[in-house]
């Protein structure tokens, strides 16, 4: 039944009324916006104002947007409403975005406070709702501070992130999303974090946002990555105190 009733939400078509009207109790509740018509206000804006003209960017389907109030309701159930509206302002969807080679899961706007989800219809709840962790991670760490060199300690010595050593967007953002006993070992939650220390910081967010239990059982055995938690969950306690280990990951 589960299975069939997803294809049926993708198959079936949908007005623009119909979609703004899922949407309407989460619009309503956190004063968001979100948009899914591309036009020349989509593309995010860069450091010193300038935009990032996407070289691809197709619409997404209404069958896959109509998914979404339900996945944004379950995503934004661990975060104080406050926290929402301070720093989210709108929600914008598509079904591709490519930019200087690489294909985008999703990206953001730290000056707009705007979070894209890109969806061609193939991705899982989990990845969909983890995407929103992941990204709305970097708009909290780029609107906060945050002092970078106690989580830079706890990788390997000499270790040095992609975007470090290499020029090329496309040999920079790749990398596997499963973690690895190894990947677990060096700190990393799989090896697309070993991008960049954002991207770092942000699976942090995606897992333990989406998969608070498995990331407890890794965090248990592997010292690194619990080091890390600490000082992710710093970050996230100095937001609102309502973040603890308990209200994350149980007891």
């Amino acid at each position: 039944m589960g299975v069939a009733f997803v294809v049926l939400a993708c198959t079936r078509s949908y007005t623009k009324e119909e979609i703004d009207k899922l949407f309407e109790p989460i619009t309503s509740e956190y004063g968001i916006k979100i948009v899914y018509t591309i036009n020349e206000d989509f593309e995010p804006i860069l450091v010193g104002g300038a935009r990032a003209h996407f070289d691809v960017a197709e619409p997404i389907d209404a069958g896959v947007l109509a998914r979404y109030p339900a996945l944004l309701k379950k995503a934004f159930a661990k975060y104080p409403v406050p926290v929402i509206k301070e720093y989210l302002s709108a929600i914008y969807f598509a079904k591709a975005l490519k930019y200087d080679g690489v294909r985008y899961g999703g990206t953001y706007d730290p000056f707009r406070k705007i979070v894209y989800l890109v969806n061609y219809g193939n991705k899982s709840d989990e990845l969909s709702i983890g995407t929103f962790h992941h990204e709305f991670n970097s708009i909290l760490l780029k609107r906060n501070g945050f002092y970078l060199n106690p989580w830079l300690e706890q990788n390997p010595k000499g270790f040095k992130y992609s975007i470090e050593e290499k020029t090329d967007s496309k040999e920079i953002y790749v990398g596997k999303f499963e973690g690895t006993p190894a990947d677990y070992e060096n700190g990393f939650l799989n090896t697309y974090a070993e991008s960049s220390f954002e991207n770092d910081f942000n699976e942090y967010a995606a897992m333990i946002f989406t998969h608070p239990q498995t990331f407890k059982k890794i965090m248990s055995q592997y010292p690194r990555v619990r080091a890390k938690f600490h000082i992710w969950l710093n970050f996230y306690h100095m937001i609102d105190p309502i973040f603890t280990e308990e209200y994350l990951l149980g007891k």
